[in-house]
């Protein structure tokens, strides 16, 4: 065989197809891992941004709490408004004051009504009423109410939050 014939161009053809399929399946794993590394961000996700609870957002605590229920909307001007829901079961660990202290949160304040559109937007039997944080971030309000005859600290959260 000589340097041109075409056997020889075949055989090259051939490394060469082997060596961008190699690359390619490389370049599709590393991107797997890069997107399993980092998943999309989900409804909830934004939500808790809105909020001001998400767990990037106070990372200095090295702890955060997960919501049991979150719905996202948007209001007539086009900005965000938040719902969420956090269930504490009380207890040494998981408790309001421990909740309070991780987010950097006031102590409840006075009682007032949940608002309807929160209420609304949360699925299951939303109390009619809870203790307001007394807070100074505009656009958020922050409900708890107590779970009576629960272990101690235990309650539930309902946050209402407008924002972008």
């Amino acid at each position: 065989m000589t340097s041109g014939s075409p056997g020889r161009w075949l055989l090259r053809g051939f490394l060469t197809l082997c060596v961008l399929i190699t690359v390619g399946c490389a370049w599709w794993a590393v991107a797997t891992v890069l997107r399993l590394g980092h998943p999309a961000e989900t409804d909830g996700d934004r939500a808790e941004r809105v909020a001001g609870l998400d767990h990037e957002q106070h990372p200095h605590k090295g702890r955060y709490y997960i919501p049991t229920d979150t719905a996202l909307s948007r209001i007539a001007d086009g900005s965000q408004v938040a719902y969420l829901h956090y269930r504490l079961g009380g207890g040494e660990d998981v408790n309001i004051d421990d909740f309070l202290r991780t987010y950097d949160l006031p102590l409840p304040g006075t009682r007032a009504r949940l608002p309807e559109d929160l209420k609304a937007a949360l699925p299951g039997e939303e109390p009619a009423e809870g203790v307001l944080l007394p807070e100074g971030r505009p656009g958020r309000q922050v409900f708890v109410v107590e779970q009576p005859g629960g272990r101690p600290g235990a309650a539930d959260v309902y946050v209402r939050a407008a924002g972008s």
